[in-house]
C-alpha cells in the first residue's frame, strides 16, 4: 500500500489509498498496458470499478464507499530505470518514512491544507498544481510550513530547489531524490506557481483561516457577456483524458474567438464539464479587416485577389481586403469543441453565477486576496 495514507501525511477526510500490483522486473511496458489491467479486473470482478488514466491506465475500485486506486507497476530495483512512471512510488514511500519526523509530517498536512484551500493542490490536468509528493519534498527542503511560505513569497518565474543534474524547462524544478532525472514539479503551471507565491505572501502578512477554508461565493454579477457551454458526454470518459481535451479546447476557443473579432476576457471550466467564456461583448461589427499575403508571394497573391473584393496594399506591403463576418459567437465556440467522444451540448448566457464554480469564475479575485 502506498499514497499519503501509507506515508502518514494524509489529510483528514481526504486520504488517498493506492494499492500497487507489482509485476516482475522483466515485465515490459507493452505487457503492463495490454494485459495487467485484465488480470487485475478478473481478481476484482465482484467490486465496482472504472478505468482511469494518469501516465498509464489503472483501476479505481469502490470498497466500503471509498474509491481505491489499484495501479499496475513493475518491481524494478532502486536506482534502475523505471518501466512505468509509477515504479518509483514504493521508493517514495520508503523515502518519506525514513526522512520525516512526526513533526515534519504534520507540517506536510498543514501545507497540503493550505494548497487545497487556495486551489493549487493536485497535479492532474484539471488543476496543474502541486502533488502530494511535491508538498512533502517542499517540507523536506525547507523544513516546515512557514519556511515553505517564506521562500515561496519571493519566488520568481523560475524556481529551482535542490541540485538538478540537468536543465528542466518547467517554471518550478524540484528533482526527485529517488530519480534525479525527473522533475517532481513538472506539472505545476506558471499560473499555479504565481497563485501559491502570492497567497504565501498575503498569508504571512495577514494569517487567516480563509486560506484553508475559503468561503463559498455566490450571486456574483457578470461583467461583459458570459457564455456557459454545458457538455454532456454520452459515455464515461476518464478524468485525465477528459481534462486534457478540455484544456486543448479552451485554447482553441480563446484563439478562434480572437481571430473572429471577439475580445476575450477569460475562459475556464468547471467540474461537470461546463465551459465558461467571458468576452467584452458578444456583439461585434458586421465587417472585419482580412489580411492577405505579402506582395512578392506570386501564387498566393493571385489566389487572394481572385477570391476577395475590395483588395488593396497596406503600408507594410501585404494585401488587405474587407470580409463580412459570418455566424455568431456560439457557432465559433461550437466549432472548437473537438472532443474525441460523443456528447450533447447546450448554451446559456448568464448574468450572474448560478453555482459556486461559475460564481468564482465571475468574481475573478480569490477569496484569500484582499
Amino acid at each position: 500500500m502506498h499514497g499519503s495514507f501509507a506515508k502518514d501525511t494524509w489529510l483528514s477526510g481526504a486520504s488517498d489509498v493506492d494499492v500497487f500490483v507489482f509485476f516482475p522486473s522483466t515485465t515490459s511496458l507493452e505487457w503492463i498496458r495490454s494485459q495487467a489491467l485484465s488480470l487485475i479486473k478478473a481478481k476484482l470482478s465482484d467490486l465496482p470499478w472504472q478505468i482511469e488514466y494518469a501516465d498509464h491506465p489503472y483501476l479505481k475500485v469502490l470498497v466500503d464507499g471509498i474509491w481505491i486506486d489499484v495501479v499496475p507497476a513493475v518491481a524494478v530495483e532502486e536506482g534502475s530505470k523505471p518501466v512505468t512512471p509509477v515504479d518509483r512510488t514504493r521508493f517514495h514511500t520508503v523515502f518519506v518514512r525514513g526522512n520525516f519526523t512526526p513533526e515534519m509530517k504534520d507540517q506536510v498536512r498543514l501545507l497540503k491544507a493550505f494548497m487545497k484551500g487556495i486551489g493549487v493542490y493536485g497535479a492532474e490536468q484539471r488543476v496543474k498544481g502541486f502533488s502530494g509528493y511535491l508538498a512533502e519534498l517542499l517540507i523536506y527542503h525547507l523544513r516546515d510550513f512557514k519556511g515553505v511560505l517564506s521562500a515561496a513569497s519571493s519566488w520568481g518565474p523560475k524556481v529551482v530547489l535542490g541540485e538538478p543534474i540537468r536543465n528542466f524547462p518547467e517554471p518550478l524544478v524540484v528533482p526527485d531524490p529517488i530519480d534525479p532525472h525527473r522533475n517532481v514539479a513538472a506539472a505545476v503551471s506558471i499560473k499555479r506557481l504565481a497563485e501559491f507565491s502570492l497567497a504565501a505572501r498575503y498569508y504571512l502578512t495577514s494569517p487567516s483561516l480563509r486560506f484553508f477554508y475559503p468561503p463559498t461565493v455566490s450571486d456574483v454579477p457578470a461583467v461583459g457577456d458570459v457564455l456557459v457551454v454545458e457538455v454532456k458526454p454520452r459515455e464515461y470518459v476518464a478524468e485525465e483524458v477528459l481534462w486534457g481535451q478540455v484544456n486543448s479546447v479552451l485554447t482553441k476557443v480563446r484563439r478562434s474567438l480572437g481571430e473572429a473579432g471577439f475580445r476575450v476576457i477569460d475562459v475556464g471550466a468547471c467540474e461537470g464539464l461546463k465551459l465558461l467564456v467571458q468576452v467584452e461583448s458578444k456583439e461585434i461589427g458586421r465587417f472585419k479587416l482580412h489580411q492577405g499575403p505579402p506582395f512578392y508571394m506570386r501564387d498566393d497573391v493571385s489566389s487572394f485577389i481572385a477570391s476577395n473584393d475590395q483588395v488593396w496594399i497596406g503600408e507594410d506591403g501585404r494585401l488587405l481586403s474587407i470580409k463580412r463576418r459570418t455566424g455568431v459567437m456560439e457557432d465559433v465556440v461550437k466549432g472548437c469543441l473537438t472532443f474525441k467522444f460523443d456528447f450533447d451540448l447546450s448554451f446559456k448566457w448568464v448574468s450572474k453565477g448560478d453555482d459556486p464554480c461559475v460564481a468564482a469564475f465571475l468574481r475573478k479575485t480569490p477569496t484569500w486576496l484582499h
